[in-house]
């Protein structure tokens, strides 16, 4: 597999009063060129961190203490803040998890657009306004034009995370990252989003890599998942054999945790009969029986 991401060894920590709290523990992955990756864990697993590590994009007190973040051959935890910059939305576009958090309240989309290529060193003509135009329309935004004219607040939250996507490949990058996309989104946009996603992904020569806490998006989007447990790697490969044959406990037991059509009708109110401590006791023996994770 060529890879167009590499990550070896990462290791993130975040300062506390009692000493550094350590984050993510030697993490290390690949993600290959026009390949679609899913990382998939609990809540504080260590997913965001993941890819806010990659992407310089950690907040203080956070910092990669060890590691290489390697994509198209640079090194990216040793470039200088402005070549970073540079990379950003340029070579690796990003999807944040709050559309609404990406966009300025005060200045109309176009504006946005225009920013965002004049950053990149990237003319902001009629020709790159019609390219972010034809973005929004290929990304689901209903009546484009009118759209680009207006501001963040006039859009629904669906309509928002589609013109996020639409910046996020403006500048046509190599890898898309995705931070938990459709987390505010109900299930029939999420559904929307997603396929908005792979649709603008899949064939174009790019790459993504997806946070999300949903197995079933994995499932259906990805083409290998990496599994996530407090801040470690502790199982990847391809979804086919991840989620048919699991090697780790913990992956084992996400996947059991997945509510199945096809059970009987009183599974559900068996499970919350069997209480809180029986469900997740299993969990927590096995990690235990392993190392921990």
């Amino acid at each position: 597999m060529t890879a167009g991401l590499e990550v070896r060894g990462l290791v993130t920590e975040f300062a506390a009063r009692g000493g550094a709290v350590r984050a993510l523990h030697g993490i290390s992955f690949d993600v290959g060129e026009t390949e679609i990756v899913g990382i998939v864990g609990e809540s504080g697993s260590g997913k965001s961190t993941v890819v806010r590590s990659i992407t310089r994009l950690l907040v203080p007190p956070g910092r990669v203490a060890e590691g290489s973040v390697v994509f198209d051959g640079r090194a990216l935890l040793d470039l200088p803040e402005r070549r970073m910059r540079e990379l950003r939305g340029r070579d690796i576009g990003f999807v944040a998890q709050n559309p609404f958090s990406a966009l300025n309240p005060v200045l109309r989309l176009e504006k946005q657009f225009a920013n965002i290529a004049k950053a990149h060193g990237v003319r902001a003509d009629a020709a790159s306004r019609e390219r972010a135009v034809a973005l929004l329309e290929a990304t689901g935004v209903n009546e484009p034009e009118r759209v680009i004219r207006g501001y963040a607040h006039e859009l629904s939250g669906g309509m928002a995370q589609r013109v996020v996507i639409a910046m996020a490949l403006y500048l046509n990058p190599r890898l898309v990252i995705a931070d938990e996309p459709t987390t505010a989104l109900d299930l029939t946009v999420q559904r929307q989003v997603l396929d908005t996603l792979r649709k603008l992904t899949s064939g174009s020569g790019r790459s993504m890599l997806i946070v999300t806490h949903d197995l079933g998006v994995v499932a259906e989007y990805c083409d290998r998942v990496l599994v996530m447990y407090r801040g470690n790697l502790v199982e990847q490969g391809a979804v086919s054999r991840v989620f048919t044959a699991p090697e780790h406990p913990y992956t084992a037991s996400l996947l059991r945790s997945v509510a199945r059509p096809a059970e009987s009708p009183n599974a559900a109110e068996a499970a919350r009969a069997a209480g809180p401590s029986d469900r997740v006791q299993p969990v927590e023996a096995a990690m235990s029986e392993t190392g921990g994770a």
